[in-house]
């Protein structure tokens, strides 16, 4: 059986944001928690992939890294179905290349975030720029959901 294209990009897509949201959630269970630098370095935690969990402040730490790596997961899913199957289709390309973009500053912010111990500057960018990455991804999701555009030559009805 055939893989459905648009429904995968679709999938993905909105997977994508649903992750984007919950990253945002873990990261403010982060924040409230004061749990920020329980894994001071990047991008391992506390010199190991998977660190000791038994930790609170590690456990949510390292759960905010692994729910933003799905996002990331997701994001790129999305950019690659774009970019080898729905080419002609520039608005999911383009919107799925900058909405990659921005995860990828996002990445890097929230890698200065640790390595800034927390400065509050830097934190506040890698909220407004998570919030930047919720609103992209959910535009790439809606966007997916549009039908496709009939090809040229082709006849409705």
């Amino acid at each position: 059986m055939p893989i459905d294209r648009r429904r995968l990009l679709q999938v993905v897509a909105i997977l994508g944001a649903l992750f984007a949201y919950a990253t945002i959630v873990v990261g403010g269970t982060v924040r409230g928690m004061g749990a920020g630098l329980a894994c001071p370095d990047w991008p391992l935690c506390n010199g190991s992939v998977v660190p000791d969990l038994t930790d609170g402040n590690v456990l949510v730490e390292f759960i905010h890294r692994f729910v933003a790596a799905l996002t990331g997961l997701f994001m790129l899913s999305t950019l690659i179905a774009a970019l080898v199957w729905f080419r002609s289709e520039m608005p999911v390309v383009t919107l799925s290349i900058m909405s990659f973009g921005v995860l990828v500053i996002q990445v890097g912010v929230g890698a200065i975030t640790i390595t800034s111990d927390n400065d509050w500057v830097v934190v506040t960018i890698h909220l407004a720029l998570g919030t930047a990455t919720l609103a992209s991804a959910l535009i790439v999701a809606l966007v997916s959901l549009w039908p496709a555009a009939p090809s040229k030559g082709a006849t409705v009805g």
